[in-house]
């Protein structure tokens, strides 16, 4: 069964409805991921700032999603966020007491693609990672925050994103139709967290 919501509202929050630079990039020197293919990689960008129109700042670490691969970041520090959501699983967990958090970075278009990314996901998850915990943020956002993005903005999107200490969201992010170049993020919320032993079983996951 999915585990309570974790947390209570950290710092993601403030910056919930303020109008900021683009929170999500593409990793554009990573090439040819079928070199990659087989193991999970280690692909994140820290140091990232989220600057508000009214002064507001949140540093950020930004995790990969790279489709056909599975990414992952150590957490500690400062929030983490990936996207944009399309049906990717988003995992938690510790390697070595260290805790860390996964991308399960499956295509639309490409099945073959998306099966390498779980099946490098499940070497991982049978390597030697324990307390591993996941959510699915497209069939996880709730009614409510769909409903609140149809009146913020246009071209909605959904995000995974952890606080720093590793209590895991997911949000809704839509254009600023009133300042050019800009998003707002909608909202976050508490992320349902199940087991892999749970979610190893899910059709998505084969």
């Amino acid at each position: 069964m999915p585990q309570k919501s974790e947390g209570r509202a950290m710092p993601l929050h403030d910056i919930v409805g303020k109008s900021i630079n683009e929170p999500i990039k593409s990793n554009n020197s990573v090439g040819d991921v079928r070199l990659l293919w087989g193991t999970a990689q280690q692909q994140s960008l820290t140091g990232q700032t989220l600057t508000a129109l009214d002064g507001t700042t949140l540093g950020y670490t930004l995790l990969y999603y790279i489709p056909g691969l599975t990414t992952w970041c150590a957490v500690g520090g400062a929030p983490i966020l990936t996207g944009y959501m399309s049906g990717c699983y988003l995992f938690r967990y510790k390697v070595a007491g260290q805790m860390r958090v996964a991308h399960v970075g499956t295509d639309d278009t490409k099945a073959d693609w998306s099966k390498r990314a779980k099946d490098a996901w499940k070497a991982l998850a049978a390597g030697g990672a324990t307390e591993i915990m996941g959510y699915d943020p497209i069939n996880d956002i709730s009614d409510d925050m769909m409903q609140r993005a149809v009146g913020a903005g246009t071209n909605p999107q959904i995000i995974g994103a952890w606080e720093a200490n590793g209590a895991a969201r997911v949000g809704m992010v839509v254009t600023d139709t009133a300042n050019a170049g800009k998003r707002i993020i909608v909202g976050f919320e508490h992320a349902p967290l199940r087991s892999w032993r749970e979610i190893q079983n899910d059709v998505k996951m084969a």
